[in-house]
């Protein structure tokens, strides 16, 4: 689940006027609320700025202060690809909890105020996060999948096109083996098929088990080390003249996915 829990603090005190948590968590909220709260005003007091995001080893924590009515909101969420999205998100549910609790000034938490109206908006909460999740992991299976269809149309012409059948031949071993050892770092990836007319196909790969931190880095070094072979299998000026006879149409043709996914450095780059 990419979303873990969503609190509305008191800016002031840092104590919970309210949270959902959509995880198991060990932390108590208040002391995770005063704690988070305490960052904000870390950052207030070191930068003069309020801090939105904070990014962790795990997780990513969305900050918004409404000074006017004395909140502190904050999204706890995985390392997800988007965090403009989510501090959308944020927005939308404080404008809701605004709709909700007119009464904010109060530092006695919703539930222990108004019982039924925080389970009321325990209900619209969840909806909200259930469609949010609904849609990011669609989002996140597009992006799976296009990026796993990007560097497969650069495999295949680096080993039908750019490596010679000869040279595909004596280095199959190699290519396994790069294969293999890369795409380990993430289990779901190892239905990969390799033939030996140098065609690789993820079609075997299921997208929704696949870890998307990471991925490009494992794509693009293997793409890095396949372009290596082709290069020492080739002279400088055949390899240049192969490049913009097969690499060159390919890049202009994908040049809209290479751009949205920011793929310029870690793809095109290692092409040169």
């Amino acid at each position: 689940m990419a979303i873990h829990s969503f609190y509305v603090i008191a800016w002031d005190s840092g104590q919970p006027l309210y949270h959902r948590t959509w995880v198991e968590v060990t932390e108590n909220p208040t002391l995770l609320s005063g704690l988070l709260a305490s960052v904000e005003l870390l950052a207030i007091k070191i930068t003069s700025q309020n801090v939105d995001m904070v990014t962790m080893r795990n997780s990513r924590f969305f900050f918004k202060v409404d000074e006017e009515n004395g909140l502190l909101l904050v999204f706890i969420t995985d390392i997800i690809d988007d965090p403009t999205r989510f501090s959308d998100y944020l927005d939308m549910l404080h404008n809701r909890f605004l709709e909700n609790f007119s009464d904010i000034t109060s530092h006695v938490p919703v539930y222990q105020r108004d019982p039924r109206r925080a389970r009321v908006f325990d209900e619209l909460v969840d909806s909200l996060i259930s469609h949010w999740e609904t849609g990011e992991a669609t989002l996140r299976v597009a992006k799976i999948m296009d990026l796993l269809d990007v560097f497969t149309q650069f495999y295949n012409i680096t080993l039908q096109k750019i490596i010679s059948d000869r040279a595909r031949e004596m280095h199959f071993t190699d290519i396994q083996r790069i294969l293999s050892t890369h795409l380990k770092a993430d289990p779901a990836l190892r239905p990969v098929t390799l033939d030996k007319h140098g065609v690789i196909s993820f079609d075997e790969v299921n997208p929704d088990r696949v870890k998307i931190l990471g991925l490009v880095d494992i794509l693009s070094i293997i793409l890095k080390e396949l372009v290596a072979i082709a290069r020492r299998s080739r002279r400088r000026q055949s390899y240049e003249t192969l490049f913009f006879e097969h690499y060159a149409p390919l890049i202009k043709s994908e040049q809209e996915r290479i751009e949205e996914y920011e793929l310029q450095k870690k793809l095109v780059m290692e092409l040169l």
